[in-house]
């Protein structure tokens, strides 16, 4: 298929199918049978374009159309990219949010309407939808090496805003600890219904994954 791509590029003309059924047997060795199917294949992945004049279709892919579509698809990943940003930077101020606000039992019994649980996997969510963009977006900035570190970086700081709110939430149940008397077993039990899987019993919070 790359092969009649490039094809199609370097000739720069323009063919009916009578054309191509010769030129794709030379060119990659199909099958005068199948060369509609490669045609229709190559039209609907938008490789070539195809325009139907007098009573027949004619077929052509120039370089620059290439490049169009190129920056078409680069725009649309950008705009992706800048979309799922805004959705990380929420996640991080109900982060934020979530910190200040449980300091006491209280704001621990309290129902806040997310958790630490929640907020977590809705940022794994959208870590792992990021970078599988940015492998998009690598492919069209040639593995750009600065765009590359970006993205690590904001990884790291949202891990560590996470270990953060594991240390907030350790302290405070410290405190709550000293507050019942050392009872350990009711907050052992808070701690479990609050925080779901992600407070261990015996061991506390489960470690984050780089």
């Amino acid at each position: 298929m790359a092969k009649l791509v490039e094809w199609f590029r370097d000739t720069a003309g323009v063919y009916n199918i009578k054309e191509l059924e010769k030129a794709f047997t030379t060119v990659a060795g199909v099958n005068s049978m199948q060369t509609k199917d490669y045609i229709q294949n190559l039209v609907d992945e938008n490789h070539i374009r195809c325009e139907r004049i007098g009573s027949g279709n004619w077929y052509w892919a120039f370089a620059s159309d290439a490049k169009k579509s190129k920056d078409i698809v680069i725009n649309n990943l950008k705009n992706e990219e800048q979309a799922l940003s805004a959705s990380i930077g929420e996640t991080q101020a109900q982060l934020d949010q979530e910190t200040a606000l449980r300091r006491g039992e209280d704001e621990v019994l309290e129902a806040q309407g997310t958790s630490r649980d929640k907020l977590l996997k809705h940022h794994e969510a959208l870590t792992k939808e990021q970078e599988a963009l940015d492998k998009e977006l690598a492919a069209y900035h040639d593995n750009d090496p600065e765009i590359y570190n970006r993205k690590v970086e904001e990884v790291k700081r949202f891990k560590s805003i996470a270990e953060q709110w594991t240390a907030n939430t350790e302290n405070l149940e410290t405190l709550l600890l000293r507050l019942a008397n050392n009872d350990r077993d009711a907050i052992v039990g808070l701690m479990s219904t609050n925080c779901g899987d992600e407070y261990i019993i015996g061991e506390g919070f489960r470690e984050l994954n780089p």
